[in-house]
């Protein structure tokens, strides 16, 4: 048989090509239109401001895939979560859209959601262009599931097909887990949606393997109630979360907790099994579950999600094997991949992952080290949220000054919160509490200098905010490249690693 007759056609691959494109990724074709604010001379690249609107995607096919469903189409096509029984219907539909701009307007989430996005470009250059996957992936570290008992992958697959969020890279190979009865259900029957009644709900969360803890992020509010709804004034995506450093270029995020559940801080060395905090309902969670995925990088936003194998895990498939219908071919290697709709459960672990001469951050670098760089990088995330707001404030107020004005009052209101919320919960204050104000402050200050002097004179409050955010977001990656380069190069250096069986 010819080459001709066996090769895909133009058109065929042509056609996959365009399939492979994820239309939230078109959204970094916005970038183009920043370009057209800044110069003049390439102001018709203004129209491609019109790709943000790509950033809602995964809000609207959400909603076509449910209402689809809810008109009766696709029935007909099974899926691996057919079999749960989890919270729906016009309450579920009326809470999601209401979120989708509650996100969109907070500050400090749409910082982060529009990091995650640009940090998937950063993490795509720092890959080469070629992405980690379960062919080309050598796991370093013997990762335990994260929880005890017996727990439902709601969402999350190394397949793409069933995979949590193939765009952005960070969450590429994340998992949510939840704990269902044998009916699918995650609370009991006749139950109403406060979060207490979720059987998830304040259930330990576990250090997945030995490490040192490199960022904690607590004191996010949650909301009492489920059901699709999270709290609106949430500070960050992720909500209260724990990152460890397990080995080089490869950390867990374990999000979602409980609001002061959280027992161990930056620093801290943490043994695999142990337990950093309780499953919550904090940040974008529609009802409490665990949000879970290993990364290679300290932070969320410019990560890159890395495919994990679980050992000593028992696997039940009560719905469809997505492994059986997509033909999918696990690589070889010990542990096993998990996928959505199916119930895990660890079993038992006599095996020692450790090793005695594994070494405390203390005998690399200081605390007081790993603070200064936390410090650093919430002062940028805060000139990034006054560049946003600026953004935000051009389109109502006349002049920069005024901007300026309103930036300085974001920064006292953010100021007074702290210092009153330390004085009610009793905490000691601490600088680094503030310097996400600060940051905000200092932008505050840039934006009425510049209007006071003119300095740039054809640039709008538009373009100008724009440069403040990117200027941050800049600022916020070489922060984390030199904790992750310096001061985290050899904090763990003695971590077991995956053996063939």
């Amino acid at each position: 048989m010819s080459n001709e007759a066996t090769s895909p056609s133009l058109s065929s691959r042509l056609r996959e090509r365009i399939q492979s494109i994820s239309p939230f990724s078109l959204t970094l074709l916005g970038l183009l239109g920043i370009l057209g604010s800044w110069f003049p001379r390439l102001e018709i690249l203004k129209l491609f401001h019109l790709f943000w609107f790509f950033a809602l995607w995964p809000f609207v096919s959400i909603l076509l895939r449910d209402s689809k469903q809810s008109l009766g189409f696709d029935t007909d096509d099974e899926g691996p979560r057919d079999w749960l029984e989890m919270d729906s219907g016009w309450r579920g539909h009326v809470a999601f859209l209401l979120g989708v701009p509650l996100s969109y307007f907070n500050p400090l989430v749409f910082r982060q959601d529009a990091m995650q996005l640009l940090g998937s470009v950063v993490a795509i250059g720092r890959h080469r262009g070629s992405l980690p996957g379960p062919e080309t992936y050598d796991q370093s570290t013997t990762f335990r599931l994260p929880v005890e008992g017996t727990w439902t992958v709601v969402n999350g697959s190394p397949i793409k097909e069933h995979s949590h969020s193939w765009f952005p890279a960070t969450q590429r190979y994340a998992y949510d887990f939840v704990i269902t009865d044998e009916e699918g259900r995650s609370r009991p029957v006749e139950t109403d949606t406060s979060i207490e009644n979720y059987y998830c709900y304040d259930q330990p969360v576990l250090a997945p393997a030995d490490g040192v803890v490199v960022d904690v992020h607590d004191g996010d509010p949650e909301l009492g109630r489920a059901g699709g709804f999270s709290h609106p004034f949430k500070r960050s995506m992720t909500g209260n979360a724990v990152t460890i450093r397990h080995a080089e270029d490869e950390y867990s995020c374990l999000a979602h907790l409980v609001p002061g559940s959280i027992e161990v801080e930056p620093g801290d060395s943490v043994t695999r099994g142990e337990q950093i905090g309780r499953c919550g309902h904090s940040g974008n969670s529609s009802e409490p579950h665990l949000h879970f995925q290993v990364q290679d990088h300290p932070t969320f936003e410019v990560s890159a999600g890395l495919p994990v194998r679980f050992d000593n895990v028992d696997v039940d498939t009560p719905g469809v094997d997505v492994v059986e219908q997509t033909g999918w071919t696990e690589p070889d290697g010990s542990g096993h991949y998990v996928h959505a709709g199916q119930r895990i459960s660890a079993t038992a672990d006599d095996e020692p992952h450790g090793t005695d001469d594994a070494t405390d951050l203390s005998e690399v670098t200081t605390s007081s080290d790993l603070s200064r760089v936390r410090m650093l990088g919430r002062a940028a995330i805060g000139f990034s949220i006054g560049g946003f707001v600026t953004v935000l404030s051009g389109f109502v107020l006349p002049s920069l000054q005024t901007v300026a004005l309103t930036l300085a009052g974001f920064a006292g209101f953010g100021l007074l919160y702290r210092a009153g919320r330390g004085f009610v919960d009793g905490d000691r204050l601490q600088f680094e509490s503030f310097s996400t104000v600060g940051g905000v402050g200092m932008a505050a200050a840039l934006v009425g200098a510049i209007g006071v002097s003119n300095t740039l004179p054809k640039l709008d409050s538009s373009g100008i905010g724009t440069g403040m955010f990117l200027t941050g977001f800049l600022l916020y990656i070489a922060v984390w490249e030199y904790e992750r380069r310096y001061l985290l190069r050899e904090t763990v250096p003695a971590v077991s690693g995956v053996t063939d069986e």
